[in-house]
């Protein structure tokens, strides 16, 4: 049997003992993916649809350039390659495909793993690892997903298969005006050629929670397209299926399949590949007596991956329902608030999750802005009871940002939106008649500015987006990236203080970004028709410039920032009043902490707060007591320390004793006394930070409120 037989799981039993030996089999790809927001073109503000992508980057740099691929005509029988695309620098080489592609010194070209028949004329399209957005408009967002299948390419010993996810957006892009072409386009060369993912793991521990892909596709026409696709039966062929959205929806993908119900026979809703249901039927996933109707086939029940058995880490199966499900939720509250608010945030999105999350939810007519999807993507469930801002994991500062943990330690953090390890983010906006524009930002979208750039433009973005100077791996003024990404790394140094001073900064950019779209494009108009080119090179010249002024602006951000807020004060200028020595304070709550250690210290010690008890087994999970009041707890907390300063004056007055004994009390009866109150102390130090704990866990109306 060849190993490409490991293709699906439960098909390769002579590698199973294999498969269950592997110490890290199964883990988490998904640790490394991206979110799609997407906006149904009468819930948008615009009228168009808008789709997004959040390049939340994994355990390799990333190519970071935005590059431009131009329009082309063929001859023909020309051949078009079809490459294993890099996540890393540089991600194709490849001059034919785009002169920003084009070897630089000691590189060569890439080598293809297929060649499939050109078409006589491609389109012009921005391209990251996956293809962005073409001139005609249509716009691809992606999440890398979960399946019960594994695939690879063609170019490791046991794949075979030769069309990944990167690929196959690019051809979609150079080759279709539709959402639905799109689709189809994808599907038909994988099934033919193959589907592989970045992300299956190898054979010896397959990884099935990140060995499909999803995608989000927008167009000019007002389609929204969801659509999923895994590898075949034995690594081979493909499994797809794709479902045209309502246009007063909104959509969340959060790496998971989301297509559910499919109504075989509605072609004009639904595609999907031939005998899609086979395979799930033939494994047992999934049964037609399941439905209510012989033409219903639930994609995500049949096809999504579930961990069970000995799987690594041992909590996967919970990583994976909040891991997609906590993110869903949020997007539809944000984006849809009445929706949202009837949605259960604690159900987690498996396949066979009981009463599921929909894929989209309906939202009022014209309500979602682009603002509301570019700040979707900045969001860390602040203001809920899930706020990666609060708590002792944000630290004193408010940093939402949680990185990785040491292998072996099982626990789980919530998955916030805007991730520190994001490359880039952007959100497309399909609008018709070549006036669709790409909102793209370098970075943690909480800490960048998202800057337009038209899908027809008719050349490439500023050098900086596409420069060969610098890297994740080199640094280089000349690389669009590194301003951003070094903001995002200094206000990690306080959060709260200085991500605020960031976002405001980004919030005018951006206002002004969409102001001037506007006007360049009322510009335009009057002579467009006339000179449709002439107004394309308009546009593009206009937003390239603004681009590069606020590059330029960004950087000098970087320096002002360095210098205001360096050394744990803060500093506005050259005066007497000029620096403000407590602006960046520890806040009262995280000094006042036992685990911190503050009030607690004492000649004696505690010197480091208070060490946690480990207990030998994990105690039995009981309901909490309500909690007290706020008012109490600080009651409480003061009549505690009025005890523990009488305490301490005992423990000076007897030490005085113990120095200087008088005749009616001895060396040893002060010796005593010294010991007991000393107890006090440390007892009333201990009962001083309990109360402080409880009034920390103590969570009050007006919180709860707002979650």
């Amino acid at each position: 049997m060849m190993l490409g037989s490991l293709g699906s799981r439960g098909l390769a039993q002579p590698w199973a003992a294999v498969v269950a030996a592997a110490v890290v089999a199964g883990l988490l790809p998904v640790g490394f993916a991206c979110t799609i927001i997407a906006v149904g073109k009468d819930a948008s503000a615009s009228g168009a649809p808008m789709v997004g992508h959040s390049e939340d980057a994994g355990p390799m740099p990333n190519d970071i350039r935005l590059v431009r691929v131009p329009r082309r005509k063929w001859k023909k029988g020309s051949r078009r390659p079809l490459y294993n695309v890099n996540a890393f620098y540089p991600r194709i080489v490849d001059a034919e495909r785009s002169p920003e592609y084009a070897p630089q010194k000691g590189q060569k070209e890439s080598t293809a793993l297929a060649y499939i028949p050109q078409v006589e004329e491609t389109y012009a399209y921005w391209d990251t690892d996956y293809a962005v957005q073409n001139e005609k408009g249509v716009s691809i967002g992606e999440s890398t997903c979960t399946a019960m299948t594994v695939g690879w390419p063609a170019d490791v010993p046991w794949g075979y298969n030769r069309a990944g996810i990167e690929e196959l957006t690019k051809i979609a892009l150079e080759r279709c005006d539709t959402g639905r072409c799109a689709a189809q386009t994808m599907g038909d060369i994988a099934v033919e050629l193959g589907f592989f993912s970045a992300d299956s793991g190898d054979p010896a521990k397959p990884a099935y929670s990140g060995s499909s892909e999803c995608l989000t596709i927008a167009d000019a026409t007002g389609e929204l397209w969801n659509f999923n696709i895994m590898t075949g039966k034995n690594n081979a062929s493909a499994i797809w299926a794709a479902q045209r959205m309502p246009h007063d929806h909104v959509m969340a993908v959060g790496n998971s399949f989301t297509i559910r119900k499919m109504n075989l026979s509605d072609s004009e809703n639904f595609l999907y590949s031939p005998g899609v249901s086979k395979l799930a039927e033939e494994m047992g996933w999934w049964s037609p007596k399941m439905e209510s109707s012989p033409d219903i086939f639930d994609f995500f029940y049949a096809y999504g991956y579930t961990p069970e058995g000995d799987v690594q880490p041992p909590n996967m199966a919970r990583v994976l329902e909040f891991y997609s499900g906590r993110r869903m939720w949020r997007i539809f509250s944000l984006l849809s608030p009445e929706e949202g608010a009837k949605l259960d945030p604690n159900k987690g999105n498996l396949p066979h999750t009981k009463d599921p999350y929909p894929a989209s939810v309906r939202a009022p007519k014209g309500s979602v802005t682009l603002e509301m999807v570019t700040n979707a993507y900045r969001d860390h469930y602040e203001g809920t009871v899930y706020d990666l801002t609060v708590g002792m994991g944000a630290g004193p500062f408010g940093n939402p940002n949680r990185g990785p943990v040491p292998l072996g330690v099982v626990g789980q953090w919530e998955r916030a939106i805007s991730m520190y390890r994001t490359s880039w983010s952007f959100v497309n906006v399909a609008s018709p008649h070549g006036r669709s524009v790409l909102w793209f930002g370098y970075d943690a979208p909480h800490g960048t500015v998202y800057l337009p750039f038209f899908g027809a433009a008719t050349h490439g973005a500023p050098e900086s987006y596409h420069s060969h100077k610098g890297s994740m791996s080199k640094f280089s003024f000349d690389v669009a990236w590194w301003p951003f990404n070094i903001i995002n790394q200094y206000q990690d140094l306080n959060f709260k203080v200085i991500n605020a001073e960031v976002r405001e900064k980004a919030a005018k950019v951006e206002a002004k970004g969409r102001k001037l779209v506007k006007e360049w494009e009322k510009d335009a108009s009057f002579f467009a028709e006339e000179a449709p080119e002439a107004a394309l090179k308009m546009l593009t010249s206009r937003s390239n410039a603004f681009a590069e002024k606020t590059v330029k602006e960004w950087w000098e951000f970087v320096w002002h920032l360095i210098t205001k807020y360096r050394g744990y004060v803060v500093t506005y200028n050259e005066s007497a009043t000029g620096e403000d020595a407590h602006g960046q304070a520890y806040p009262a709550w995280w000094l006042e902490s036992e685990d911190v250690g503050y009030t607690l210290w004492a000649p004696q010690g505690p010197f480091h707060g208070l060490p946690d008890e480990v207990p030998k087994e994990r105690p039995q999970v009981v309901q909490p007591k309500p909690a007290a009041t706020e008012e109490a707890l600080r009651a409480e907390l003061r009549a505690e320390r009025e005890r523990r300063v009488a305490a301490e004056a005992a423990v000076g007055e007897a030490l005085a004793a113990t120095a200087a004994p008088t005749p009616a009390v001895s060396s040893a009866a002060a010796t005593a006394a010294a010991l007991v109150a000393a107890s006090l102390v440390a007892v009333g130090a201990y009962q001083v930070g309990k109360l402080q704990g409880k009034r920390d866990g103590a969570v009050s109306g007006d919180y709860l409120a707002c979650a």
